[in-house]
Parts: structure tokens; C-alpha cells; sequence
């Protein structure tokens, strides 16, 4: 068994999982042999921890969360495992009318990269807990029908922004369902001219949820004559950037735990507490709106077969054959 190591580590018996790219990704680009694989996972907790200042998830509570799988630096670890080790800080207690499989589609790689994009990379000021007064302000999400877009589309929303998606002309009902205010075929040639009209020139701000050259570069466009911020969900080479006025970070989602990242090249970072105190206050705004019942995850699609249905998942993301749905896998 994975072993707690800090009095906020919870030992946690696993019930089911979501699948991510980053699934797929991490073993594919940092081999690491014996690591466990995952992130996104909901389980019962078997352990509770020592820690005296946060009241912890006693033994028998239903959480769900997320952790550095096929990490090099701690190789136990996994989500695609019978057991695991999280953070008590880092967990959303799981209200009861809610399923395993969409507990497991919230999980916690989605929000806690959210709340690193919003906070750390592009500077919003408006949060759930405290949404801006008065006039809305866009925000572009370039991939709206991604659970990562889904979910931010809500958190803006919520947090009282006007979120404004790019999405396939089949998805574009989905988008709107999960609180886009508008909706754009991303297929559309004058796509980013074309929102940058829509907005009369004042979006400052973008999520870029998909990070291929088209993206990057609709990002760059739809962005008004001063220019702006752009949270890219992966590493953007300088040639995609298509304005100087506009900068362009790329956001890693495991920095949610504060922990240095061993990997090589632009993906390496230095321990960062700063990120997981962040982290840690956007965890306990996450668990109100779960609590309040304003917060849905993505479209569950349920993969049976247990491990041989995480194997089959991963595929599946793999070759693409996934559209407006999160796999998921009951273990």
C-alpha cells in the first residue's frame, strides 16, 4: 500500500476513476516503470490523518480528489490503483445523492487546473465566493466541450463572468447547458476575428483548453487591439504565438500540490507553496458549490471491465474516439 507521509494524508480505498489525456501522456513522455497510472478517482477514506488545524474526512466518508500519477518522484502513487494516498486539504467530501461515476467525473485535476488558470495565469479577480459586480466581463474558453470546458464555463459563470466558448456546431446546446453565455464554431475561418467583432474589441482574457497551433492562434486573435492573457493547457512553442501583445502561459495542474515537479524540459518546476495555499482555499469554494448543488460534472460514459476497461479507456482517448463525454471506470 501507498503510505501517508504528512499529517494531512489520507489513506483511501478506491471506487471508481476518471480517464484523462494526461492519463496516457504522462507514462508516454516520462516513463517511469512500476509507477501508477491516474489522477481523478473517488474512493472511501480507510486512514484519516494527524493534522490538528483543518477538521479531516473521518474513516467511512466518500471523497473524491486527485493525485500525480506515473509520477517519477513518487511512483506509488496512482489513482489506477485499489489504494491510494491524497491530501485532506485537496478533497471534495461527496454529498450522497451523488453517484460514484459523478464523483469520479469531478475528481480534482479539472477544477484545481482551473483554479491555477484563473488565479496564477491569468489574474481574474471575480470568484465564486466574491463574483465581480456589475457589467460581466468575457472570457474566452477555446474547447468548451471538453470537461475542462464544461467546468470552466460553470466556475466563470458562477464566479460572474461571461463565459464565451468555442465548440462544434453539435456540442454548441451541451456548452450553453453547462452556462456559456455564446457559443462559436471553432471550424469557422474567421473564428477569432469573429469573437474579437462579437466582443467589440474587450476580451482581455482566454483558456485555451485544447493547445494545438489553430487554438493558439484563435486565442491570439479573438483578443482586443491592447491584447491580453492566455492560460494554455499545454506547452505552446513561441512560433504559435501569433502576438506579442498577448501573453501565453501554459498551466500544470500538478502544481495544485505545491510540490516540485522532477520532469525534464519546460514541464520541470520548483516547489511552489504559494500554488498549493491557492489550492487549497479553491478546493473549499469547490466543495460549497458542490454542496449547493451548482456544480455539475461533465457527461458521464461509463467504460465497464475495471482494469481492462481503464485499458480500453485509455485507448479510446487516445485515438480520439471521444466527444462531450468523461470516461469513466468503476474498480
Amino acid at each position: 500500500l501507498p503510505q501517508p507521509k504528512t499529517p494531512y494524508d489520507l489513506l483511501i480505498r478506491v471506487t471508481a476513476v476518471a480517464l484523462n489525456p494526461t492519463d496516457y501522456k504522462m507514462p508516454q513522455h516520462y516513463p517511469t516503470p512500476g509507477a501508477t497510472m491516474g489522477c481523478d478517482f473517488v474512493g472511501t477514506v480507510i486512514q484519516s490523518g494527524t493534522a490538528a488545524d483543518i477538521t479531516l474526512p473521518a474513516p467511512g466518508t466518500r471523497v473524491c480528489g486527485a493525485v500525480h500519477g506515473s509520477n517519477p518522484a513518487d511512483p506509488t502513487n496512482g489513482a489506477f490503483a485499489e489504494y491510494l494516498v491524497a491530501d485532506a486539504r485537496l478533497v471534495i467530501r461527496v454529498p450522497d445523492n451523488w453517484s460514484d461515476l459523478d464523483a469520479a467525473a469531478l475528481g480534482g485535476i479539472g477544477w484545481g487546473t482551473l483554479g491555477l488558470a484563473f488565479y496564477a495565469h491569468l489574474g481574474l479577480e471575480g470568484r465564486p465566493a466574491a463574483p465581480l459586480q456589475g457589467k460581466k466581463v468575457p472570457v474566452l474558453v477555446y474547447g468548451g466541450a471538453t470537461a475542462t470546458g464544461t467546468m470552466a464555463c460553470q466556475l466563470l459563470s458562477l464566479a460572474g463572468y461571461d463565459p464565451i466558448a468555442t465548440t462544434s456546431a453539435a456540442s454548441a446546446d451541451l456548452v450553453r447547458s453547462y452556462s456559456a453565455t455564446s457559443t462559436v464554431p471553432y471550424t469557422a475561418p474567421d473564428c477569432g476575428s469573429r469573437i474579437k467583432a462579437e466582443m467589440k474589441g474587450g476580451l482581455r482574457h482566454a483558456l485555451d483548453c485544447i493547445s494545438s497551433p489553430e487554438s493558439v492562434r484563435v486565442c491570439c486573435e479573438a483578443l482586443g487591439r491592447a491584447g491580453g492573457r492566455c492560460a494554455s493547457l499545454e506547452f505552446c512553442p513561441e512560433e504559435w504565438r501569433t502576438r506579442k501583445a498577448v501573453r501565453v502561459e501554459m498551466v500544470l495542474g500538478y502544481e495544485m500540490f505545491g510540490r516540485g515537479l522532477e520532469l525534464e524540459g519546460v514541464y520541470k518546476r520548483e516547489a511552489d507553496l504559494g500554488k498549493l495555499e491557492l489550492s487549497v482555499g479553491w478546493c473549499r469554494e469547490v466543495q460549497g458549490l458542490v454542496e449547493r448543488g451548482v456544480l455539475r460534472s461533465h457527461p458521464v460514459r461509463e467504460v465497464e471491465g475495471g482494469w481492462d476497461g481503464v485499458v480500453r479507456g485509455l485507448e479510446m482517448l487516445r485515438g480520439g474516439e471521444v466527444r462531450g463525454e468523461k470516461l469513466v471506470v468503476r474498480l
